[in-house]
């Protein structure tokens, strides 16, 4: 019995001593594992390589992208091409080449100084001159500085001096200033010169500060005003003298080509008078007198020139010298007549109606009163040269033909409230 407890014993201790051996070996087994699973892992590894594989697979898709982007791109070139001065479309004529000769300058601390700069532009029969001055600005010279925006005719932005006449570029074809317009005196030229606005300071290139022509249409008041003289009645003349001048686009033609913007810059020039002739006109408008009290002063309706210059240059065919006119005729018709000008044309008339011709020595007296002490030094000065008139009254011959005329015109007079349209055979 002994021995056999003993073996129990015996076996059981080798059996606990052979336990953490077992024990210690199913760690290192368990260890293992994670190591060949972590080298099994590995092939995942090339899974990004197989991504990059498919990445760059990829790289035909983004180039078969970039054809279509290249398609897209062209017909906008194409689009282009009449301001990039490319040959011409069909039905347009072919191409042809001009220079264009442009005032470049700037105003540094007051100082303006210019310089003229040529470039080379092809065109065709639809090329404006606004398309050929961006065409410069594209491909030739990124600094040249102008104004544009509707290209429509529309905005007056494009306002310049184009061939010895203010124009709106975006209306302006380049081949009409080529070929010339013997209706408008236009001659043909094959260089365009183009400049910034007159009467106006230039900014830089074609671009001229504006401030003082509209500070000129602020002086007018130009908004209707309540008073006395409103009238809520609109008939056809009134809304047609009204409409007339609406057109203006404030694009500056007449007040760059004025003859009298010239001699004066405080004159408020044809732009902002045809703007006043807008609201005297507008039965609406409560204060007309005193507008045209106010027109009447100096630097207004009377020191136009009427040279006609205003209406050769606008764009939409306001006409502000007939404006001014007919501003002029409304004022001596309200009485507002204690001005040089309204004397002016007073005596210049009643000498056509007595004699036929002026009496100037009188005509100056009649027109300055006391203020004709002034022009004593030019009178000495005509009195040396033996050019000063005889101030004795003196007649044409037949000057009953020239009574039955004044007669006639009294007898049937050209209402200032009508335009030429209203005044002929059935006018309504």
């Amino acid at each position: 019995m002994a021995k056999t407890e003993t073996k129990k014993t015996a076996v059981a201790a080798k059996t606990k001593a052979a336990a953490p051996k077992k024990a210690a070996a199913k760690p290192a087994k368990a260890a293992a594992k994670p190591a060949v699973k972590a080298a099994a892992k590995k092939p995942a590894a090339k899974a990004p390589a197989k991504a990059a594989v498919k990445t760059a697979a990829k790289k035909p898709v983004a180039k078969a992208a970039a054809k279509p982007a290249t398609t897209k791109k062209a017909p906008a070139k194409k689009a282009a091409a009449p301001k990039a001065a490319t040959p011409a479309k069909k039905g347009m004529g072919e191409t042809r080449s001009v220079t264009f000769r442009i005032r470049r300058g700037e105003t540094v601390d007051g100082n303006y100084k210019s310089w003229m700069e040529e470039f080379k532009v092809s065109y065709d029969d639809s090329t404006t001159v606004l398309q050929g001055l961006e065409a410069i600005k594209g491909d030739q010279d990124g600094s040249l500085t102008f104004r544009r925006s509707c290209r429509a005719s529309i905005c007056g932005s494009c306002g310049m001096f184009i061939n010895n006449r203010s124009r709106l570029a975006c209306k302006t074809k380049i081949k009409d200033i080529v070929n010339g317009m013997p209706e408008k005196n236009v001659p043909p030229s094959d260089v365009l010169e183009i400049a910034p606005q007159n009467n106006q300071p230039v900014l830089k290139d074609l671009v001229v500060d504006i401030t003082p022509f509209y500070n000129k249409v602020d002086a007018i008041k130009p908004y209707v005003q309540e008073g006395q003289e409103a009238d809520r009645n609109v008939n056809k003349s009134s809304f047609e003298q009204v409409n007339m001048v609406s057109n203006c686009i404030m694009c500056g033609a007449c007040y760059s080509d004025c003859t009298a913007m010239v001699e004066n810059p405080d004159y408020l020039g044809p732009a902002a008078l045809a703007k006043a002739f807008r609201f005297v006109s507008d039965p609406r408008e409560g204060h007309k007198t005193e507008r045209l009290k106010q027109l009447s002063e100096k630097n207004g309706v009377w020191d136009c020139t009427r040279c006609g210059m205003c209406i050769d240059a606008c764009p939409k065919d306001v006409a502000p010298m007939e404006a001014i006119v007919k501003l002029r005729t409304r004022a001596i018709n309200a009485g507002v007549t204690s001005n040089p000008g309204a004397r002016h044309a007073m005596a210049f008339k009643n000498d056509i109606r007595t004699g036929g011709l002026l009496n100037e020595p009188l005509l100056l007296l009649k027109t300055l009163h006391f203020g004709v002490l002034g022009q004593l030094g030019n009178a000495l000065n005509l009195v040396k040269k033996g050019k000063v008139p005889s101030p004795l009254p003196h007649k044409v011959e037949r000057v009953d033909e020239v009574a039955k005329i004044f007669a006639e015109l009294e007898a049937n007079p050209i209402s200032v409230e009508t335009r030429k349209e209203d005044t002929g055979p059935g006018a309504g």
